[in-house]
């Protein structure tokens, strides 16, 4: 009984919260691409590119493909064919709006937060989405050197430390 009373909702909660935030922060990258880049933009949610096993829709311009396995929701990825054309100006913008848009996600839902009083389903979304999109902010920010490969064996490392990367090339 504990687990259709607590886990199965605690799952649920997490993949929609994953899920929300992930989305969130991608578009945060594809939405300055659509402006600077005439391809189209990919958004992957729960994997670096892979566009298998997954559902699929379009916001105009951007594809997003979201793995059918909740549990995968913690990761993702943008892609615009296009973004190698890009100024160190354009591609800092491009790499700092996933994080901008995960700052102004963890903002939004803590202000939600602040002015609902019950403890009803809402409200447990919206705590569930604020802790998740704050762990993402911070582990989006913090540079670190680790690198992570795409579906295509391209290496893609955290947005802190392409940001640093862009800066250190743009300042030499």
């Amino acid at each position: 009984m504990i687990l259709i009373t607590t886990v199965i909702p605690l799952i649920l909660l997490l993949g929609v919260s994953f899920f929300v935030t992930v989305l969130l922060h991608e578009l945060g990258h594809a939405i300055p691409a659509i402006f600077m880049t005439t391809d189209d933009v990919n958004i992957y949610i729960g994997s670096l590119g892979d566009p298998d096993k997954c559902f699929h829709f379009f916001i105009g311009r951007i594809a997003v493909y979201c793995k059918y396995n909740p549990l995968l929701w913690y990761k993702g990825c943008c892609f615009a064919a296009d973004t190698y054309y890009l100024s160190l100006d354009q591609r800092l913008l491009f790499t700092a709006g996933g994080p901008i848009a995960s700052v102004i996600g963890t903002i939004l839902t803590w202000l939600l937060l602040s002015v609902t009083e019950n403890q009803d389903f809402l409200r447990v979304l919206t705590g569930g989405i604020f802790v998740v999109s704050l762990l993402a902010t911070l582990g989006s920010l913090i540079p670190l050197v680790r690198v992570r490969y795409t579906a295509s064996g391209q290496p893609v490392y955290n947005d802190g430390y392409e940001i640093f990367r862009i800066l250190r090339a743009k300042f030499r």
